[in-house]
């Protein structure tokens, strides 16, 4: 069985970097700052979807330019404090569980690869996840190309395919690509919304996470 998992809001505690970062990009007052609940609303899409999601009627120019900035922004951020981002409590020894019961792990995030990467590097997780699926890999979520992209990198059937994650637009995805949905509580939408937006499971917490998981056929 394949587990995919998001990585901002689920994997890893992005809060504190996305609004600092989000503060940089409007600090100028050229596009007025819609409030850290709607930006942490859009967290999950690609950069440019976010900013046509906060500013349906400004320009698209305008809004590529704004996106460009974010980008920017997250770059500088983490060259600044390369700690900035880190696994929520519990996520390190979930993981670890998870691939000793011999499960495929995978990613399907809007992160760009090198931010990956960073992440892979600072937590020791590289050679953990067997299909990275990243801003680069396809037009980005809710469209299910991602997962599609991890099933056919692993072998896995959708029956076979589970997405975890923090956000409306990854239980759409999953749902968009026929897998299992799995909503977690700690990111950034509530539970109701994670419901409503399709997914089959939600969890409140890291161990109730594990637990779900480890009582799935890994050999499916």
């Amino acid at each position: 069985m394949l587990l995919i998992f998001d990585v901002d809001g689920t994997l890893v505690d992005s809060r504190a970097m996305i609004l600092e970062c989000a503060r940089r990009t409007f600090a100028d007052g050229w596009f007025p700052h819609p409030g850290d609940a709607a930006f942490l609303a859009t967290i999950g899409l690609l950069p440019d979807r976010m900013m046509e999601r906060l500013f349906p009627d400004r320009p698209e120019p305008e809004r590529l330019a704004l996106a460009a900035r974010y980008v920017e922004a997250v770059k500088s951020a983490r060259r600044e404090r390369p700690d900035i981002e880190t696994p929520y409590p519990g996520i390190d020894g979930l993981l670890a569980a998870v691939d000793r019961a011999g499960f495929a792990l995978g990613i399907a995030t809007g992160k760009r690869r090198p931010g990956v990467d960073h992440m892979l590097d600072t937590n020791g997780w590289h050679g953990l996840f067997r299909s990275l699926q990243t801003a680069e890999s396809g037009p980005g979520k809710p469209d299910p190309t991602l997962i599609r992209n991890a099933m056919a990198e692993t072998g896995h059937a959708p029956e076979a395919t589970v997405m975890i994650g923090d956000s409306v637009f990854d239980m759409q995805m999953a749902r968009a690509a026929g897998v299992t949905a799995i909503g977690v509580g700690w990111g950034y939408n509530a539970l109701d919304a994670l419901s409503s937006a399709g997914a089959h499971h939600i969890v409140a917490g890291v161990p109730a996470l594990r637990d779900l998981l480890l009582g799935l056929d890994r050999n499916a």
